[in-house]
């Protein structure tokens, strides 16, 4: 099978999770960025983890939430003068002929489809082709003294037609994603990732309900006895007898056809977990498994293959419908092949493309951007202020204090330091 597209012991209750995030005051967090009843919906479907820090994080009042309708998609053009050559920031559903007119097929070498990039800087990793999902972020930033520290900015402007803005996290900042399966109007948590930040890079992890093929197996066992139809259910028994065989496993690659330079063809394997139409029993094991780390955990291994983590061929199961997050290995190293691009020049890839700017995200993020989303995108998600620099920071987050111009004498290098990547001092 060849994939053409793709790119966190001790106990707590669910309630107890639930409670503390959704009680916090509006006032508590740094700013608030989705609306208290949308938030308090996902908050709802988060189910109870064990590991204490990530417990920590996600009842924090530091912790901010967002998704892509509370800190819009973007990336930024640098590449002008900002007279005759504009600059600023995109909305990644930008207008194909913005860049077709200039550069014929441009958009489609940069784009997937309208507001997603193509493989490996689309969708969270693994998710590019399953439908029924959603995600939602969480940022965390560290405090020191008692006091938050703030995301530190620069102005890259080695010339006079490179003018991008640069961001720097300070060590001990978190940033997470929570997936979804959807099912009409409710949400179930199928795993959770994070990344935190050390000087020189990030750290990772990921966390689900089921370590291995095994795990998953004996839960369905030992769930199916509390209901009649889910101990007679055909379908279920077939499952646990997959989950059980090691020879399940069958060659996959995953690989880019554009991007090419930031992802190397992957030859691993997929576990695809045989249809159960009645959803429900996984419904109860996501809503009540208390989640775990699987870093450095195989969900299963033959003689010939090792997967980390189950596919499946239904609709609703433990993870969703053509889930590729069996090919990648839940480790810093194969993180980095995407994450460690993030504000690439897009002329690294297609030189032709020089002027219509960079990846989106920077630092190594991809989702967060601290500029004023009304200043570049309307709600039909077209650009707006093309022609003139419309990059503003977020008024909330300055008054908050969360970001400030960088300043060696008060920024500390134990705190802050700009990732050394190959491609970054470009010029334009």
């Amino acid at each position: 099978m060849n994939h053409r597209h793709a790119c966190t012991k001790a106990f707590f209750p669910l309630i107890l999770i639930t409670a503390a995030v959704v009680g916090s005051a509006a006032t508590a967090r740094p700013v608030e960025l989705m609306p208290a009843d949308r938030l308090a919906k996902f908050q709802k479907a988060m189910p109870p983890v064990a590991d204490p820090d990530l417990n920590d994080i996600m009842s924090s009042d530091d912790t901010v939430w967002y998704d892509k309708f509370s800190i819009i998609p973007g990336y930024q053009d640098s590449f002008g003068d900002n007279v005759i050559l504009p600059i600023g920031m995109r909305p990644n559903t930008i207008d194909s002929n913005l860049i077709d007119l200039a550069v014929p097929g441009g958009h489609a070498d940069i784009f997937f489809n309208k507001g997603q990039f193509h493989f490996p800087f689309g969708r969270t990793g693994g998710l590019d082709f399953s439908s029924n999902t959603f995600v939602i972020d969480f940022w965390k930033l560290p405090r020191s003294g008692g006091k938050i520290l703030p995301v530190a900015w620069t102005k890259w402007e080695p010339n006079q037609y490179t003018h991008r803005y640069e961001w720097i996290f300070p060590v001990g900042t978190v940033f997470g994603e929570v997936l979804f399966l959807v099912d009409g109007a409710d949400y179930y948590c199928f795993e959770i990732r994070t990344r935190t930040r050390y000087l020189k890079g990030w750290t990772v992890d990921v966390f689900r309900p089921f370590k291995t093929a095994t795990d998953l197996a004996q839960a369905l066992e030992r769930k199916r006895k509390q209901k009649t139809s889910w101990e007679t259910n055909s379908q279920i028994e077939a499952l646990i007898t997959h989950l059980r065989k090691p020879d399940t496993l069958t060659s996959a690659k995953l690989e880019a056809t554009h991007f090419a330079k930031s992802f190397a063809k992957v030859d691993g394997a997929t576990d695809a977990l045989p249809e159960v139409k009645d959803s429900s029993i996984f419904k109860e094991l996501l809503r009540f498994t208390v989640f775990d780390s699987v870093k450095g955990v195989p969900w299963k291994q033959s003689s010939r293959y090792t997967t980390f983590a189950p596919s499946s061929m239904g609709e609703f199961g433990i993870v969703p419908k053509k889930y590729e997050g069996s090919m990648f290995e839940v480790s810093e190293t194969f993180c980095n092949r995407c994450h460690m691009d993030a504000g690439r020049p897009f002329k690294d890839y297609y030189p032709k493309i020089q002027a219509y700017g960079e990846l989106w995200g920077e630092d190594d993020v991809f989702s967060w951007h601290p500029f004023e989303a009304n200043d570049f995108v309307d709600s039909a998600g077209k650009v707006k202020n093309f022609n003139n620099d419309n990059r503003n920071f977020r008024q909330d987050f300055v008054k908050a204090g969360i970001i400030e111009k960088y300043d060696s004498k008060k920024h500390s290098s134990t705190f802050y330091e700009r990732l050394n990547r190959s491609w970054k001092n470009y010029k334009h």
